[in-house]
Order: C-alpha cells, then structure tokens, then sequence
C-alpha cells in the first residue's frame, strides 16, 4: 500500500484503499473454536479437546457431549469454554484418586490430603470426590470394615484399631460399627492379642537379660 498527502489539500491518497480495513475473522478462527478433538493415548475414556488459541482440555465424551464440542470447527462461547476448564480439573483430580484407590484402600481424608498437593481449590476436589463416592468407587464405610478385620486378625486391639480408623477420617459411628462387625464375624482373642504384641516386643529388644526384659516390656 503506498499512501501520498497532498500538498494544501487534508486528502490523503491510498493506491489501495482497502488495505486500510482489517478483514473480520474467518469463521471458526476465533479463540474459542475447537481445533480438534482426540481420544487421549494414556487416559483411556479420555478425550483431548484443543482450541485454535491453544489451550487443552482433557475431558470425559459427557463434557464434550454437554458442550456440543464434539469436532473442529466448532464455535465455543465463554461460558462452554469455563465449563470445560472446570470439568478437566475434576477429571484430572478423579483420575489421580483413582490411580491412588488401585495402589491400595484410602479414606475420603487421604485422598482429600493428596489432592491438595496439587490442586488447591477445595469445591474441586469435592466434586470429584463426591463423583466416585456416588458411583461407589469411593467409600469410608468399605474402607473401615476392610481395616478393621485385618488389622483384628493382626492381633491389634480393638482400641487401637478405633484409634487408626479415627485418624483415617472415617466418622466415629462407621468406626465403631465396623470393629463390632469383625469381633462379631471373626471374634476376639485378646490374650491371645497381648501375647503377640508382647512377643513382637521381645523380638524388637533382642537378646537381654531376663530382668531386663522385663522392665522393658
């Protein structure tokens, strides 16, 4: 474009008046538009969704589904956008709680302490709690039955066993439900509890006087 003022005139001569307009984007090239949709290679049931300004989220089909996201091209307006960020951030927490469950049991109170590692908004990691609790991947009364028959069968004593499960986070009636179940499917034998934490001792001290293991027991 070249551009000449003319002398005593306020006219200014274009060669190429339209170059002064900026042309309006072409459609499904704004930043909300969905650049393309894949299946996610090491989360399976997940899909990453890309949008030409960059920004990624990986979701479950539901959320693509909810938002009409579903291919490229797609015109995405803010609120859908916001809709996705929140529901990457849930499937993310889900999928860490989840790899957590597989590795061994957790109560709600472990998990919510390993989440916050990583996430710091709290109404997050509820919701995706709230998710696996609802569809019974997650739950503290399984947990505390499961803790308490074995530890039980361990030779911990009943109290003790309160005492752990408390500090898991599982509620004080769920604690106690779950230890009077294994007493009462498995029984109790508290002599036979003393012994083996008392021989566990011994063990422990390793080879002293008769007089002196017994003031360290």
């Amino acid at each position: 474009m070249r551009c000449e003022v003319v002398p005593g005139s306020p006219r200014l001569i274009v060669s190429s008046p339209s170059a002064l307009f900026v042309p309006p984007p072409e459609s499904g090239s704004g930043p909300g538009t969905v650049k393309n949709v894949l299946e996610s290679s090491r989360r399976p049931g997940r899909f990453v969704l890309t949008l030409a300004d960059g920004r990624t989220f990986t979701v479950a089909i539901a959320a693509l589904s909810a938002t009409g996201a579903t291919r490229a091209g797609i015109e995405l307006d803010a609120d859908a956008v916001a809709f996705l960020g929140r529901e990457s951030a849930i499937t993310d927490l889900s999928d860490r709680a989840v790899n957590a469950l597989a590795r061994g049991r957790k109560t709600r109170r472990e998990l919510e302490i390993r989440l916050r590692r990583v996430q710091p908004d709290v109404s997050l990691i509820a919701e995706a709690l709230d998710r696996l609790a609802a569809v019974g991947v997650l739950s503290d009364e399984d947990v505390a039955h499961a803790e308490a028959a074995a530890r039980l069968r361990r030779g911990e004593a009943p109290a003790r066993v309160r005492q752990v499960l408390r500090r898991k986070g599982v509620e004080g009636r769920m604690v106690n439900e779950a230890v009077s179940a294994a007493i009462s499917e498995d029984g109790f034998d508290e002599l036979a509890s003393c012994r083996a934490v008392a021989e566990k001792r011994v063990r422990a001290l390793g080879a002293k006087e008769p007089a002196v293991l017994r003031r360290r027991l």
